[in-house]
């Protein structure tokens, strides 16, 4: 014959029993979760040793009942103090109202251990229930639902019970704390049936151009390199029609005399360049003694167009 498991001493009846068997009077809903705090503490053995956040240990820790003056400062802050058979530590529980939520705070006095829980109080109380006083109405009906008080518990046990007394044993309670701080290191690793999401725009990679970058670079350092001429190539501000960055416009070739952009001029076409550009082609001289520039990039018209009426008569 297999031996008896013992009762869940977390509950949610149990701890809502506890509860209405602590404080006889509940004003509001902060101070329902207040002594619903209380509660859990005694069903897992702590033992009430009085009010306030020192290290007092008040009567011997068989009073289980909240003396009238708990809820005093209720419902902007409550401070419990208990005692544990399993540690030599005073514990705090302190609960305060932060606007709509309720912080609860522990502390184990002597080495420091803190405990933290913030709670909106409206998603586990019905505010319209209360006040409740002296069993005059089931206090189950003070909170929103079986269900979710018993969420509440969990959270209490999660984040305050286990923090304060790890390893806790008591008959009815499981202390699953090793297996909380697996799952929590678990959380970390990639899920391989969680489909990745990939980013919303593949945008391409930026490149980086090594004719741009190389304009004003040494104009960084004034007092070295000298003087900078145009199409000197070493990174002025002063850029010549020979830099890449023009595409070597500066430079005549067989495909495009023009000395422009490829493709600026169609074959075939009668085109005068402009000019001057960079390096000028010199003529030698001519008849009376006229030279110079002359050629693909002088900027000189061609011979071949037309002159002005009466251009070479000399008795017009």
């Amino acid at each position: 014959m297999s031996k008896p498991t013992d009762s869940n001493v977390l509950d949610p009846s149990v701890i809502l029993h506890a509860t209405s068997q602590a404080a006889s009077q509940l004003n509001n809903t902060y101070d329902a979760v207040a002594a619903a705090c209380h509660a859990i503490m005694l069903s897992v053995g702590f033992r009430f040793a009085g009010l306030g956040d020192d290290a007092r240990q008040e009567g011997d820790g068989t009073i289980k009942v909240l003396p009238e003056s708990w809820n005093n400062n209720g419902p902007h802050c409550y401070q419990f103090r208990y005692s544990h058979p399993q540690s030599s530590l005073t514990f705090v529980i302190k609960i305060v109202r932060l606007g709509d939520k309720c912080i609860i705070l522990g502390l184990g006095i002597g080495d420091n251990k803190t405990a933290t829980l913030d709670i909106t109080t409206s998603d586990y109380t019905s505010e319209s229930f209360f006040p409740y006083t002296d069993n005059s109405k089931p206090l189950a009906h003070g909170f929103i639902s079986t269900s979710r008080f018993n969420d509440f518990v969990k959270a209490y046990k999660l984040n305050i019970l286990q923090r304060l007394i790890p390893g806790l044993n008591k008959p009815g309670y499981e202390d699953n704390s090793s297996t909380t701080t697996t799952t929590s290191s678990s959380d970390n690793v990639p899920n391989p049936n969680v489909e990745r999401r990939q980013p919303r725009y593949n945008d391409p990679p930026l490149t980086y151009d090594p004719v741009f970058p190389d304009v004003g670079a040494s104009d960084l350092n004034p007092l070295g390199g000298g003087l900078r001429l145009p199409g000197g190539g070493n990174g002025g501000m002063f850029v010549g029609p020979d830099h890449p960055l023009f595409g070597n416009r500066g430079s005549s070739s067989q495909d495009d005399p023009s000395g422009l952009f490829g493709g600026s001029v169609p074959p075939g076409a009668r085109f005068d360049p402009i000019g001057p550009f960079g390096r000028l082609p010199v003529r030698p001289p001519g008849p009376g003694g006229r030279g110079g520039p002359r050629g693909p990039h002088s900027g000189d018209p061609d011979n071949d167009e037309l002159q002005p009426p009466g251009y070479n008569d000399m008795f017009g």
